[in-house]
C-alpha cells in the first residue's frame, strides 16, 4: 500500500439538485462546459490533476499546497466573472475545501483521511468560498497574498479529532492581511433579537435558577455535562425551505432567537447558537449530536416563506432514545412571526414539562422589536455583517441596521449593532461609508446612547469592553452580569465577564465563567485559553497558566490572543525561571508587538492593554516581564535614568497638583501610580501609562521642569505648588 503527502482540493456545486430539478439537461451541459473550459485547464495549469469526478463535484491532487490554494482562488474568481454575465438560475457556484495530509495511492485514485478532511472542509465553505485546514494556512500564509480568517475548531463528520479551519479571504482589499483587525479581543457574534417574554417554573415546587450563575462547578475548563442535572437542549439550525434561497437569513434569525429565548427559561440549559451552527447543512444522528454537545434534547425544524405566508415545522427529539417527544406545524403570516416563535417556545416548555406561569412582551427589556419589517431588515443586516464581507457589503449591512432603527426607533439591538459596526470600522470600511474616522468614533457613542434606552446583550458587551479600557472594571463586571442574565446561551457573555473579572482582581471567579462558556459552547479556542491562562496567572499558578497559554495557536491569523497571551506566557516562564522558554517566546512576542505597530515591545505597551484594578496584579505581570528582559520604555529614549522619578516621587511631586504645559496630555481624567509609572484614564480613551523624568534645565516659567514619556509621545510640563 503506497502512501504520500498531498494537497487535496475538493469542490462541490451549490444547489445542484435544485438546478437539476428545474432544468436537468441545461444544468448538465453548463456544468460539463465549466469543467472542460475552466476546471480542467486551471487545475492542470497549477500542476494538479483530477482523480475523481462526481455528478456535482470533483477531487483533485496537487504536489504543492501553494499551487492548490492559488488554483482554488483562480477558480472562484473566474466563476464569479462568468456568473456575472448570466441569470441567477443559470449560475454555477461551488464550495471548495483544501487539506494537506497523507493519502493512500491506489492506481489513479486517492483515499484516506487526507481526502476525507478536504471533502468535509468543502462543506464548511460558503457558496463561492474556500475553506482550508490549519496545515494549509500555516504552509502558505507567508508565501501568498491571501488572508485567512479563523473559523475555530470544527467537528467534522466521521473525523475523530476536531480540525482547525480557516476561511480564505478573497477580497483584494484584505489580501495579505491575517484577518480584519478588531479593536478589541473578542469574537464577532450573531446578535439575538429578543421577542416574547416567558417566565417559566420547573414544576410547582421548583426553585428559580439564576441564569447568571455558572451552569457547572469550576472543576475544569473541559465541560462535564453529567454535572448539570437540568434538562438540556440544542436548537439545530433550521432549514430554509423557501424557494428564494437568499432568505436563509430568516431561518438563521429564527434559530438564533429560539436559542436565546429558550436559554432564558429558568431550569433549562441551552447550548449556544455557535456550537449548534457546526451542524448546519450536515446529516447527523441525534445520538451523536447529543453526545458531542452534552445535551439530551434536540430541537430541529424548517421554515418556509412564500410571500407573506409562513410555515414552521419543528420537532423535539430525545437524544438518549432518538424518540420524538413532540412535533408540530405552525402556519401564519409573516406579520405573526413573533407570535409563532412564542408558540414554539411554549410548546417545547410543555413537552419538557416546564410550566408557563406568566408572561409579557419582551421587546422592551431585551432590545428587541415587534415590528416585522424592522426585524427583517435587521436579519438581512446581520446575515451580511457576520460573514466575511467586503467594505461595500459592510456598508450595506450598516444601511440595513439603520433601516431597522428607522422603522422602529426603540429597536435597541439594531442600535447596538450600529454601535458595534462603527467600532469595528477600519480604513476601507470608513471609506465605503464616506465617513471620517472621527465621525465613525462619534457614531459609536451616538448609537450606544440609543441602544441604552432598550439594552440588549450586545449593547452590554460593547459597553463592558469600553469600560475595561477606561480602567473601570467594577462597572464592567456589573454590566456583563446583565448580559449573561439576558442571554445565558451566549459564550461571549461568559468570556466577556471572565475578562472583566480577571482585570478586576477576581481570577478565581473568572475561571468559573470560562467553565460556563465551555459548557454552552464545547471546545476551547484561543481567546478562552488566554483568559484561562490569565486567571491562573492572577492566582500565582504559573505552571497552570503556562499549560493554557501554550495551547494558543501562534500560527493563527487572529492577532489578539497571541498579543495578550504571549505577554502573560513570557512573564509566567520568567517567574518559573525557565530561561530557554523565556528566550524563545520573547522573540515571538517582539514580532507580534511589531506587527501591532504599538511602538515595539516594551512595558508601556503592556500597561496600555492590561488594565488591572489591583497594583499587585499588574506588578506580577511587569515583574515577570522585567525578569525576561522586556524593556520598560521604547527604544530611543535619550533621557538620563538618574533623572527618572520613582513611584513614591510621582505621588508626592505630581499627583494632586495642577499641571501646566503638556499639550494634549493634560486633560481631565483619573491618574494613579503603577509601580514607577504614571497612568491616566480618560473618558472614551484607552488607558495610557508613562515614565516621568526631571528636566535639570527646566524652569516653572517655561513649564518644562518634567518630561512625561509615553509610547509615541513626550510632553514637558511643570506643577503648580
Amino acid at each position: 500500500m503506497d502512501r504520500k503527502l498531498s494537497a487535496i482540493l475538493a469542490a462541490d456545486v451549490v444547489g445542484y439538485s435544485a438546478q437539476m430539478e428545474r432544468d436537468e439537461a441545461g444544468t448538465f451541459e453548463r456544468l460539463r462546459a465549466r469543467r472542460k473550459e475552466l476546471f480542467e485547464p486551471e487545475i492542470a495549469r497549477h500542476h494538479g490533476h483530477i482523480f475523481k469526478l462526481m455528478g456535482d463535484g470533483l477531487l483533485a491532487e496537487f504536489g504543492s499546497v501553494v499551487d492548490a490554494v492559488e488554483c482554488a482562488v483562480s477558480l472562484q474568481h473566474a466563476l464569479a466573472e462568468r456568473n456575472a454575465a448570466v441569470s441567477e438560475d443559470h449560475r454555477i457556484r461551488v464550495r471548495i475545501g483544501i487539506n494537506l495530509g497523507e493519502v493512500i495511492v491506489e492506481g489513479e485514485d486517492r483515499y484516506g483521511e487526507g481526502v476525507n478532511v478536504a471533502a468535509r472542509l468543502q462543506q464548511l465553505a460558503e457558496p463561492g468560498g474556500i475553506c482550508v485546514s490549519a496545515k494549509v494556512a500555516k504552509e502558505v500564509e507567508k508565501k501568498l497574498a491571501f488572508g485567512f480568517e479563523p473559523m475555530g475548531q470544527q467537528k467534522l463528520k466521521n473525523i475523530a479529532e476536531p480540525v482547525q479551519a480557516y476561511r480564505v479571504l478573497l477580497d483584494p482589499t484584505v489580501a495579505g492581511k491575517p484577518m480584519a483587525v478588531n479593536r478589541h479581543p473578542r469574537f464577532r457574534r450573531n446578535l439575538a433579537v429578543a421577542i416574547g417574554v416567558l417566565v417559566v417554573a420547573v414544576g410547582l415546587a421548583a426553585a428559580w435558577w439564576r441564569p447568571w450563575e455558572p451552569p457547572l462547578p469550576p472543576t475544569a475548563l473541559t465541560a462535564n455535562a453529567k454535572a448539570d442535572t437540568r434538562p438540556s437542549l440544542v436548537v439545530l439550525p433550521f432549514d430554509n425551505l423557501s424557494d428564494d434561497k437568499a432568505q436563509g437569513y430568516l431561518a438563521d434569525g429564527f434559530t438564533e432567537d429560539l436559542t436565546t429565548e429558550l436559554a432564558r427559561v429558568p431550569g433549562l440549559f441551552v447550548v449556544s447558537r455557535n456550537a449548534a451552527s457546526t451542524y448546519k447543512d450536515k446529516e447527523t444522528k441525534p445520538a451523536e449530536v447529543a453526545a458531542a454537545l452534552g445535551v439530551r434534547y434536540i430541537l430541529e425544524g424548517s421554515i418556509r416563506r412564500v410571500g407573506d405566508d409562513m410555515r414552521i415545522n419543528a420537532q423535539l427529539i430525545d437524544g438518549s432514545t432518538t424518540g420524538h417527544l413532540w412535533a408540530e406545524r405552525f402556519d401564519g403570516q409573516w406579520t405573526d412571526v413573533f407570535a409563532l416563535q412564542d408558540k414554539v417556545v411554549v410548546s417545547i416548555a410543555g413537552a419538557l414539562k416546564l410550566r408557563l406561569v406568566s408572561g409579557q412582551g419582551k421587546a422592551d427589556v431585551a432590545g428587541g422589536t415587534r415590528n416585522p419589517a424592522a426585524y427583517e431588515a435587521y436579519l438581512q443586516g446581520m446575515e451580511i455583517y457576520n460573514r466575511r464581507n467586503t467594505p461595500d457589503e459592510f456598508a450595506q449591512a450598516v444601511r440595513f441596521f439603520q433601516q431597522a432603527l428607522e422603522l422602529d426607533p426603540n429597536f435597541g439591538a439594531a442600535a447596538a449593532s450600529l454601535a458595534w459596526a462603527y467600532w469595528d470600522m477600519d480604513g476601507p470600511r470608513v471609506k465605503a461609508l464616506a465617513f471620517s474616522e472621527s465621525v465613525a468614533f462619534y457614531n459609536v457613542y451616538k448609537y450606544l446612547g440609543e441602544a441604552a434606552k432598550h439594552p440588549s446583550p450586545s449593547y452590554y458587551q460593547l459597553v463592558a469592553s469600553l469600560l475595561v479600557r477606561e480602567h473601570r472594571s467594577d462597572e464592567a463586571v456589573a454590566v456583563m452580569f446583565k448580559a449573561v442574565a439576558l442571554d445565558p446561551s451566549d459564550p461571549l457573555n461568559y468570556v466577556g465577564l471572565a475578562e472583566a473579572l480577571n482585570f478586576n482582581g477576581r481570577p478565581n471567579e473568572a475561571r468559573d465563567y470560562l467553565v460556563a462558556a465551555n459548557r454552552v459552547d464545547p471546545g476551547g479556542n484561543d481567546h478562552r485559553y488566554y483568559q484561562a491562562g490569565l486567571a491562573e496567572f492572577g492566582q500565582g499558578r504559573f505552571e497552570e497558566a503556562v499549560d493554557y497559554l501554550e495551547r494558543i495557536d501562534l500560527q493563527s491569523p487572529d492577532p489578539w490572543p497571541k498579543f495578550y497571551g504571549l505577554q502573560v506566557l513570557v512573564s509566567a516562564y520568567a517567574h518559573l525561571g525557565r530561561s530557554d522558554q523565556v528566550a524563545a517566546y520573547s522573540d515571538r512576542l517582539r514580532n507580534v508587538m511589531l506587527e501591532r505597530k504599538d511602538g515595539g515591545a516594551n512595558q508601556l505597551v503592556t500597561q496600555r492593554y492590561f488594565v488591572f484594578k489591583n497594583p499587585a496584579d499588574i506588578g506580577r505581570l511587569l515583574d515577570g516581564l522585567d525578569k525576561a528582559g522586556l524593556p520598560e520604555l521604547p527604544e530611543g529614549v535619550d533621557l538620563d535614568a538618574k533623572d527618572r522619578l520613582t513611584g513614591s516621587e510621582i505621588r508626592s511631586l505630581i499627583l494632586g497638583r495642577d499641571l501646566r504645559g503638556g499639550g494634549a496630555w493634560i486633560d481631565k481624567g483619573t491618574s494613579w501610580v503603577q509601580q514607577n509609572f504614571l497612568c491616566d484614564a480618560f473618558p472614551k480613551v484607552q488607558t495610557t501609562c508613562g515614565a516621568i523624568f526631571r528636566n535639570p534645565a527646566g524652569t516653572p516659567e517655561r513649564r518644562n521642569e518634567y518630561t512625561a514619556v509615553f509610547r509615541f509621545d513626550r510632553f514637558e510640563f511643570s506643577t503648580v505648588k
